[in-house]
Formats: C-alpha cells, sequence, structure tokens
C-alpha cells in the first residue's frame, strides 16, 4: 500500500485573533489605502471599507439591535452587503443572511425562526415581505435599499427608512469581540425538513475563510467573487478569504459563462472560487484565440470537474485547489495547493478528527464507504448548534460527532473520495450504487445539461434506478440513446432502468435538487424503461 499523506499544520493564528474585528485591524495597521473593494459602481481601500461600517454600525443602534442580536439581510451581490456585514461584526451583532430567492413560507420560517425586529432589504423584494407580514409579527424594523416607495404595501406597524438614514448616526466604536461571539446565523435548506439556521462563531468562520490553510489568495492577489454573498462561497471563500490574505475583492452581481473571462481581463483578477458546474459552462463555450489571454491564475473548484486536465490546459490555469466544507462543520478536507483531482476531495486537516462510520457510529472497515463524522481538536470552530432546534443539533452531534450526512471513502493514499449523501444512498441487486457516480457518466453526454439519479421501488426488491435528465437547449436524445451511453461507461448494475426527461429540476430556494421529491413522484407515464424497451440487467437487448 502507498504511504499515506498527510497535509501540513495549517499555522493558523491563535485563536483569540480569528474574528472579523481582528482581520480589520491588522489591514488597517499594514495596508490602510490599498482597495479593499471594488464592484461595478465604486471601490473602498481599507480604511473607507472600515469607516463606512463603522457608520452604518452607529445607524444599525437607531433600529434597536444590539450585541449578539441578528439582524436580517436581503441584498443582492454588490459592495453595500458587505459594508453592512463588516459593520455588524465590528459591533458584535448578528447576520442573519437571507437566500434572495426565498418567499412565502420558507422566509416566514427564517425571519421567526432567528428573532430577529430589523431587516436590510432591497426595494425589489419588499413585495415578498409584504405578503408574508401578518405571519412574521416581530419584525418591526424595515431598511429598504433603493426605492422607499415599495413600502406602501407594508402594514403600519412596521416602521421603514431609506437604507441612506443608516449613515446619519454618530460612528459607532469597534466592540472588543471574542472567537467564541457569533458572527451569524447561516439558514442551511435541506431537501427534507425546514431550514436549519447554523449558528457560526467568529473563529468558525475564519476558519473556514482563511487562506492560510488553502494557500489561496495572497496579498497581491485580485479575487473575483461572483457566487452570491448570502453563501458561505461567496462571503467566505470569496470576500473574507481575500480580506483575511489583505488582497482586494471584485463583486459582480452574478455569473454569466458568456462574459466572465472579460471580466477576469477588465478588473486584473488572479484568483477566484467556481464550483463546478460554472467551471463546466465555461468549459463548453465555445473555444476562442483569446482562451488563454487574461490574468487568472488560481481557482478553487468544488466538486472537481471530470475533465479537469483539459480545463487547465485550455485556459491556461496554473493551480487549481479543492476542499470538503460545509457551513456546520466548515473545511476539514482539501487538497495540497494545485493537487485537485476529478472525483476525489482531499485529507483531513490536521487540526480536525475525522471517522468513516456505519449506521451505528462504528468504523468502517478501509476501503469501504461511511459516514463523514467529524470533531475539531481547538473550541469554537465548528457550529455552536443550529438556532433554537435543540433536537436536529443533538442528532447531528450524536456520540460526540458531528454527523455530516456525506458518505465517503479512502483511496490507498488516505485520500477521501465523496461517495454519496447517505440519504440518496442507493442499494441494487445486493450492490451498492452512488448516485454521484452515475450523474458525473451521465454528465459526459454532450446532449445533458443537468441530472439527478435517485432511487425507485423495484418490481424485486431493493431499488431501481431513475435517472432524471434535462437537455441542452436544441438538443434531442432518446432514453435508448443513454442507457447505450452507459453502457461502456458504467457497470450493468449501475445503469438506470429509467430515464425521466424534464424542463428543469426542482429545488429548494437555496438550488440544492430536490430528490426526495424525485423519489416521491415515482416513475410517471412517459419515463423511458429499459426493460420495456428490451434491455435486460446486463445492458444487452434481448432479442
Amino acid at each position: 500500500m502507498a504511504e499515506e499523506f498527510r497535509l501540513p499544520d495549517p499555522k493558523l493564528p491563535s485563536l483569540g485573533e480569528r474574528t472579523l474585528a481582528g482581520v480589520m485591524e491588522r489591514n488597517l495597521r499594514r495596508n490602510p489605502d490599498k482597495t479593499a473593494l471594488r464592484d461595478p459602481r465604486r471601490s473602498l481601500t481599507y480604511r473607507q471599507l472600515n469607516d463606512e461600517a463603522l457608520r452604518l454600525a452607529g445607524g444599525i443602534t437607531k433600529l434597536g439591535v444590539e450585541r449578539q442580536q441578528p439582524l436580517l439581510l436581503m441584498l443582492d451581490n454588490h459592495m453595500d452587503y458587505i459594508s453592512c456585514w463588516i459593520a455588524l461584526g465590528l459591533t458584535g451583532r448578528v447576520e442573519v443572511p437571507i437566500n434572495t430567492a426565498y418567499l412565502g413560507s420558507i422566509l416566514v420560517h427564517v425571519i421567526n425562526n432567528c428573532g430577529a425586529r430589523a431587516i436590510i432589504i432591497e426595494d425589489h423584494y419588499v413585495e415578498r415581505l409584504a405578503a408574508i407580514a401578518d405571519q412574521i409579527p416581530a419584525l418591526e424594523e424595515v431598511v429598504i435599499r433603493g426605492d422607499v416607495s415599495q413600502a406602501a404595501a407594508l402594514p403600519e406597524r412596521m416602521r421603514v427608512r431609506p437604507y441612506s438614514d443608516l449613515f446619519d448616526a454618530e460612528p459607532a466604536e469597534p466592540e472588543a469581540i471574542a472567537p467564541w461571539d457569533l458572527i451569524g446565523i447561516m439558514y442551511t435548506s435541506g431537501t427534507t425538513g425546514l431550514s436549519k439556521g447554523v449558528r457560526v462563531t467568529h473563529a468558525h468562520a475564519y476558519g473556514y475563510s482563511t487562506p492560510e490553510i488553502y494557500g489561496a489568495c495572497k496579498q497581491d492577489d485580485t479575487a473575483l467573487v461572483v457566487l452570491p454573498l448570502f453563501h458561505i462561497g461567496g462571503q467566505w471563500k470569496g470576500v473574507y478569504n481575500t480580506l483575511i490574505a489583505g488582497g482586494t475583492t471584485i463583486i459582480l452581481p452574478r455569473f454569466r459563462a458568456t462574459q466572465f473571462w472579460d471580466d477576469i481581463r477588465e478588473y486584473g483578477c488572479t484568483y477566484t472560487m467556481l464550483l463546478g458546474v460554472m467551471a463546466e459552462f465555461l468549459y463548453r463555450q465555445p473555444e476562442s484565440e483569446r482562451d488563454r489571454d487574461h490574468p487568472l491564475k488560481q481557482i478553487i473548484m468544488v466538486p472537481v470537474m471530470a475533465d479537469l486536465e483539459g480545463f487547465k490546459k485550455r485556459f491556461g490555469i496554473e493551480i487549481v485547489s479543492s476542499a470538503y466544507g460545509s457551513t456546520e462543520a466548515a473545511v476539514a478536507i482539501l487538497s495540497p495547493i494545485g493537487g485537485a483531482e476529478p472525483g476525489k476531495i482531499g485529507w483531513p486537516r490536521p487540526d480536525y478528527d475525522i471517522r468513516l462510520v456505519d449506521e451505528n457510529d462504528m468504523d468502517v472497515p478501509p476501503g469501504k464507504a461511511g459516514e463523514l463524522v467529524i470533531r475539531a481538536k481547538e473550541p469554537w470552530v465548528i457550529m455552536d448548534g443550529y438556532h433554537d432546534m435543540p433536537e436536529a443539533t443533538a442528532s447531528a452531534w450524536r456520540n460526540l460527532w458531528f454527523h455530516t450526512g456525506d458518505t465517503m471513502k479512502r483511496d490507498e493514499r488516505g485520500m477521501l473520495i465523496f461517495v454519496d449523501r447517505v440519504k440518496d444512498a442507493i442499494r441494487r441487486r445486493g450492490e451498492n450504487v452512488s448516485s454521484f457516480e452515475v450523474e458525473r457518466e451521465i454528465l459526459e453526454h454532450p446532449a445533458v445539461a443537468e441530472c439527478a439519479v435517485v432511487a425507485v421501488p423495484s418490481d424485486a426488491t431493493e431499488d431501481d434506478i431513475k435517472a432524471c435528465v434535462v437537455l441542452r437547449k436544441d438538443v434531442e436524445v432518446s432514453g435508448e440513446e443513454l442507457f447505450t451511453f452507459l453502457q461502456s461507461r458504467l457497470p450493468y448494475f449501475m445503469i438506470p432502468r429509467y430515464f425521466q426527461f424534464m424542463d428543469e429540476l426542482p429545488r429548494t430556494p437555496t438550488e440544492k435538487i430536490r430528490k426526495q421529491h424525485l423519489r416521491e413522484i415515482g416513475v410517471p407515464g412517459g419515463t423511458w424503461d429499459a426493460e420495456k424497451a428490451g434491455f435486460p440487467q446486463t445492458g444487452r437487448r434481448q432479442a
């Protein structure tokens, strides 16, 4: 067996220094006049960003939001968002970011569960607030960024003011922040049940974000952030990572595959984070003579796309790294700098303990898949629990380990490989099937834009497999063609029996595919069935 690789110690600062206040203080000391943030409208140096945040914090005081109390932010991608977040972090308040797709009952749940009395919201989302106003009795203060006339639909009990009013107060003084102070309550929408508010401490957010564990962003880097700022990928791994490094962050409204490289060139960006699907979209754009004409050198990619080497060669990218992280457990597994591999994640950080366990929390044998459970070697660097959900907290932390809900296995080097979500596991004809591995092969077909693989009831025992497929625009392919395509790529028992073609996949407000719904609808009419088409389980057509 090959010798097991181990990551070096991350060399983090002392626990007491891992706060947003500490990060801003260090930047003010070493590079106050360097550009910290820029969006299409304006830019701010570190000194200007700090001053603006403290002015905002003074206005937030007028809203009655006190230390360690929550404030809701329902904002788009721009510098005002980051100024609000820093204002809260410097003065010990708690950010509650709201996914801008939220509406109706899920929006009601987040507002009521976190207990916030005030919200800062874009004008074009106010109508959603008005639609649920009678269900959110604790919300009293509404600050509108943009057209305040939108407030006409809100009830009189809600006090409304424009965003500009927050700058009328005296600047606040920075608070003494401890690493165990909350910096946020981040809501994760699962595919079943109510969204859970993850209670995040300053030390937790720092440990997720810091380039000291990635070697990612450096002081002379300019980072492009196109992921939503209400997600940890955009806010923490994008902006906070760069602030810790002392670099410059470019914030754009959204990811656009056709505009991405032009944005990289315009702003001189050297570093970014991309989801694997975003990298796929870029790779599938028509080739151009300018594909390598840009300054981008390093990408954090999660998960790693299949043809990573082809992507790097085409676009001239020097370094691609990857990691496994969650809102609850920070980043406990990562690849070495530039060591990303398709289908794999990396090795455990030395400051975390991990195990792979069965359904009874017993270690699985080497080479077998098990649920990843995590425990930190320091306090306050994993979630402080689910907000006002003690039963969910106890379930996640059973037997003193945090249960991620993800199944993994190790290769001969000890490298961790993602297998599946525990609840997405498929058992077919005595074999365990990874929906992730099946999806990866289906996505290799040039006609397929998206897919989700789920278990459905079998005529016999265990499960049959259904693939829900979204095709690319103006492209057609049949279930038989996909089945035949997979015969040379997957073991027979992993090839789906059913192919259901859909216009789009059902998603939660945080864009997770609702696999539970796809399981529940079973096999509707019009679904292609391999057995009815004459393909037995060996994958060969019957004569």
